[in-house]
């Protein structure tokens, strides 16, 4: 699997000033703020942030199938955050819990169909390097 290319977009979007109710309606004014770049808002670091699509549901309702998420490498890896990892030669997104205790990483789908993945580690098997490809930002769902 290879990210897929990003290219800059040369399009600025408006963002509404109020935020709409996702329960009751609620009447809005049509006021708009300062255009925003999508760019900027999904990438704060370009040079290090990759675009990949997800296949499956392990990780509903966080990241749907046929998402687009943002992983930058550049982020530190810590409990709590989903990661893009390679566990058995395959990429796997899941969300993180270190064990430093227990000598062991364990990879966690969202979806409780599935199984949580255990990554035992010792002082010559760096987790961080060899199993982390990159911290999930941001999942786009196209609907």
């Amino acid at each position: 699997m290879q990210p897929i290319p990003i290219l800059k977009s040369n399009g600025s979007f408006s963002l509404s000033e109020f935020k709409v109710s996702a329960g009751f309606p609620n009447p809005a004014e049509d006021c708009l703020s300062q255009p925003i770049s999508l760019d900027n808002l999904l990438m704060a670091r370009p040079s290090s942030s990759f675009l990949f699509k997800v296949a499956g549901d392990s990780m509903l309702p966080d990241i749907q199938d046929g998402a687009i998420i943002v992983v930058d490498k550049s982020i530190k890896a810590t409990t709590g955050r989903i990661v893009l990892a390679t566990i058995d030669n395959e990429f796997v997104v899941k969300r993180l819990k270190l064990e430093p205790e227990n000598n062991r990483v364990l990879f966690l789908s969202s979806n409780s169909e599935y199984k949580r993945i255990v990554v035992d580690f010792d002082g010559e098997n760096n987790w961080d390097e060899n199993v982390i490809w990159g911290v999930v930002t941001s999942a786009i769902s196209i609907f």
